[in-house]
């Protein structure tokens, strides 16, 4: 869960997500967005995705992925967030810091890296988006799809359904200040397209 004082995200007096279907149980409203947001993940493909990988697509990803559920769904919060004692980024900055992480993803480039250096990469980009944290909600579905994409066009897969969710959770939140144990999933996770 996340904290900010008063949010605008929010329905009064609630941690609550103000959403299109105007479901003010917090168990309900995520019970449906799982389901939703699993059937979207998998007809992404399907989706007439931006060329590239610029921070357009991130937001593409995460529009596609919510806007049933979501108003926000595709923009860049506009308040600052903390979960647990963990400030993610300051929300005036997203703009300057997202274009710099995807400065750094340049696939030609990364079908050439040896895979331990690949998947160091990977894990580069995924905790730099998830401190960024630039949406209200979804950052982790958002960012483990854009991953896959990356993947998959630098010749890999992961199927992030295979990996125990405790797990992706766990390490991402120790790769803030040590990458190490989430470069070990990873490695175990990515395979090599035939």
């Amino acid at each position: 869960m996340y904290s900010s004082i008063n949010s605008k995200y929010t329905y009064k007096g609630t941690d609550v997500l103000k959403n299109k279907l105007n479901i003010q149980d917090e168990e309900l409203l995520k019970e449906y967005e799982t389901r939703l947001v699993a059937f979207k993940i998998a007809t992404i493909s399907s989706a007439n995705l931006p060329k590239g990988y610029t921070p357009e697509r991130l937001k593409f990803i995460h529009k596609y992925l919510f806007d049933d559920i979501f108003y926000f769904a595709g923009e860049y919060r506009q308040e600052n967030i903390t979960k647990g004692n963990f400030r993610f980024s300051e929300f005036e900055y997203i703009e300057d810091n997202i274009q710099r992480i995807f400065n750094n993803i340049k696939i030609e480039e990364m079908k050439k890296l040896p895979f331990d250096k690949f998947v160091k990469h990977i894990s580069y980009i995924m905790t730099e988006l998830n401190v960024l944290h630039p949406f209200r909600e979804g950052n982790g579905r958002t960012i483990r799809e854009l991953v896959r994409e990356i993947c998959f066009d630098c010749g890999y897969a992961i199927d992030w359904y295979e990996i125990n969710h405790d797990d992706i959770l766990r390490t991402a939140k120790l790769a803030i200040l040590d990458e190490t144990e989430q470069i070990k999933m990873l490695k175990r996770s990515i395979k090599k397209l035939v």
